[in-house]
């Protein structure tokens, strides 16, 4: 379960679970411009092509949106996935901030081998940020929201 670091900021208030939706075993919501994203399992083709729709969707309203990814219960995707996925950020740029936390040493170091790939391949810029817990992923966000506040 996906709980909220309580802080001062806009994040203060624990979502209800109507505000997630599903997309087969995994699930979502948008917070303003924060995606959160929870994937129990592996991400079938089918279901990857619908989430980056949804993202893409999200994105188009959010330019400086930031994707939050609960990566404790992901299992990483298949090859096809993952050209799917390269592709759709190629495309789009610059691609949105993500945040993973929990995710174990392998996925860590599989997304960072990934993202390399993407860089040197397509020239795709993407900020990967990992954390252990939750609240330092949140943190980040508060940091990054802070950072585009004009100062007064």
């Amino acid at each position: 379960m996906l709980l909220i670091l309580t802080t001062n900021g806009p994040y203060n208030a624990l979502p209800s679970m109507s505000d997630w939706q599903t997309l087969g075993a995994h699930r979502f919501r948008s917070q303003d411009d924060v995606l959160c994203f929870e994937p129990h399992g592996e991400l079938p083709l089918s279901q990857a092509q619908r989430w980056l729709q949804l993202l893409a969707a999200h994105f188009q309203q959010h330019p400086d949106g930031i994707l939050i990814v609960d990566a404790r219960q992901f299992t990483p995707p298949s090859a096809e996935v993952r050209r799917l996925f390269l592709s759709h950020f190629r495309d789009r740029r610059p691609a949105p901030p993500i945040i993973v936390f929990g995710a174990n040493l392998l996925m860590r170091a599989a997304s960072r081998l990934v993202l390399s790939a993407a860089r040197q391949l397509y020239r795709l810029e993407s900020d990967l940020i990992h954390c252990s817990l939750e609240a330092e992923a949140w943190t980040q966000v508060e940091q990054r929201h802070r950072l585009r506040q004009p100062e007064s």
